[in-house]
């Protein structure tokens, strides 16, 4: 993880006061996506010159905030107190101390943000509302609005504690004589699920469409037989047909994105559906043969 993936000033009228941090993201345990912000914050004493006293002591008793996405500040959600709700001090040299926010990724908060996303690093906005004591009072004191640039790698192990569609183990199940038949579909699988993680969905749909050729080629016989006479050699010819059926709508997607200039470009997901009827089409295919 980097040091710091954005940070923002503190500061009490007219001064600033410190700096917090935004050190790690990371999932949180909970029913539903949640994910943990894990923030640094280093407060120093208010200086004030030709007042007294010159050296005034404060502390941090809350921080409430918000969490945005986009040019057009598209707001994500509130945050929460995670941590023990411990109180901040102002230090009289430079301390770092730690506490941590959290937000809630449900109602399909999630997929708009990869969406937002679009397969790169992650851009979003943290705003920060500090409520501060001194002297027994609350003072006027504000942070900066924090610009996290989250890196894709980082985002992505948070995104793999709540959905498998990143690391999908895929088996398929197939005599070894016929191994080396199905390396070239699992390549193109593997490059297909690359794609979709850094937002090329038209991409993703014709790397899923090229598996599924690739197994369809495997198949063929040395007399130039095709899959679905090989199947009906095995099945019964309506299921013959129905896997055959199958097999030509799972390439129709990549044929038209391919194909037709005119094509709208895919969606996040319907690249993910090109991707997984594919690995499950082969896997089906594959034991059957």
């Amino acid at each position: 993880m980097t040091a710091s993936y954005g940070s923002g000033d503190v500061t009490i009228a007219p001064s600033r006061v410190g700096n917090v941090a935004v050190s790690n993201v990371r999932p949180v345990p909970a029913l539903t996506p949640r994910i943990g912000f894990d923030l640094s914050w280093t407060l120093q004493h208010q200086h004030r010159l030709g007042e007294v006293p010159p050296v005034r002591e404060f502390i941090l008793t809350d921080f409430p905030g918000e969490l945005t996405v986009g040019p057009d500040n598209l707001f994500v959600g509130n945050f929460v107190r995670t941590a023990s709700g411990h109180l901040i001090h102002s230090q009289s040299h430079v301390v770092t101390q730690r506490s941590s926010v959290a937000l809630d990724l449900g109602g399909h908060r999630l997929e708009r943000i990869e969406d937002h996303r679009a397969g790169g690093v992650l851009t979003m906005q943290m705003r920060l509302w500090p409520r501060i004591e001194m002297d027994g009072a609350t003072v006027l004191a504000k942070v900066t609005e924090i610009r996290l640039q989250i890196p894709r790698d980082d985002w992505l192990a948070v995104v793999r504690a709540f959905t498998g569609e990143l690391i999908d183990v895929l088996e398929i199940r197939y005599h070894l004589t016929h191994a080396n038949r199905f390396r070239p579909c699992l390549g193109e699988l593997q490059r297909a699920r690359e794609a979709v993680d850094r937002g090329d969905f038209d991409a993703a749909v014709i790397q899923a469409r090229k598996a599924v050729t690739l197994m369809e080629e495997s198949f063929q016989g040395r007399d130039g037989g095709s899959l679905k006479t090989i199947l009906g050699d095995r099945l019964d010819d309506r299921h013959a047909k129905l896997y055959a059926g199958f097999i030509a709508r799972a390439k129709d997607m990549g044929n038209i994105t391919a194909h037709r200039g005119e094509a709208r470009e895919y969606t996040r997901g319907e690249a993910l559906f090109a991707v997984r009827f594919a690995t499950v089409l082969l896997e089906v295919i594959a034991g059957l043969l």
